[in-house]
């Protein structure tokens, strides 16, 4: 049995109690607690990545466009992904100014969460390493190397030049 208060009811003394919702919590089990809301998470395992430039460049060391695909991947999966505005892909993450490690830790806290909230397309913003010293895109291909050793992306690409270019990754997860 539900019973309204008016607002009037609902302001009262310190310490005054409610009867029926004193009753109700007496009799209440665990189960009446549940919202019903508690998610399965995905089994998102780490890329484990050394922090190492040299170590990474051997994974990929792509200055240009970047495409990839996993394995048994069909090549049109690849093809809709190059066709797919940076508009339209609302998850991203930007790593601009990171360090090597600290990209490699964001990444995977980042695709974690597009796993687990099963997101299709994300966006990742490495930098095209023009203000880097040497000019080398570290994050860049910190990024590519990280992509091609996770074991739930489909695919990635670099975007189209008016989309951010080879500064920016499309990638697709598996669902």
């Amino acid at each position: 049995m539900i019973k309204i208060y008016s607002i009037s009811l609902l302001i009262m003394k310190k310490d005054k109690k409610i009867r029926e919702l004193d009753e109700w919590l007496s009799n209440a089990n665990d189960h009446d607690f549940d919202d019903n809301t508690t998610k399965l998470l995905k089994n998102y395992e780490e890329v484990q990545l050394e922090a190492d430039f040299n170590y990474i460049s051997e994974i990929d060391n792509t200055l240009g466009d970047f495409e990839y695909k996993m394995n048994g991947v069909q090549d049109y999966i690849l093809n809709k992904l190059k066709k797919k505005s940076i508009s339209e892909i609302d998850l991203g993450i930007d790593l601009h100014g990171e360090t090597i490690k600290d990209s490699i830790y964001k990444l995977n806290d980042f695709f974690s969460y597009a796993y687990n909230s099963n997101v299709e397309f994300i966006k990742i913003i490495c930098g095209k390493g023009n203000n880097s010293i040497d000019k080398i895109p570290r994050i860049k291909i910190t990024a590519q190397s990280f992509v091609k050793c996770s074991k739930i992306v489909h695919a990635a690409c670099t975007a189209s030049v008016k989309d951010g270019g080879i500064g920016v990754l499309k990638v697709k997860l598996k669902k």
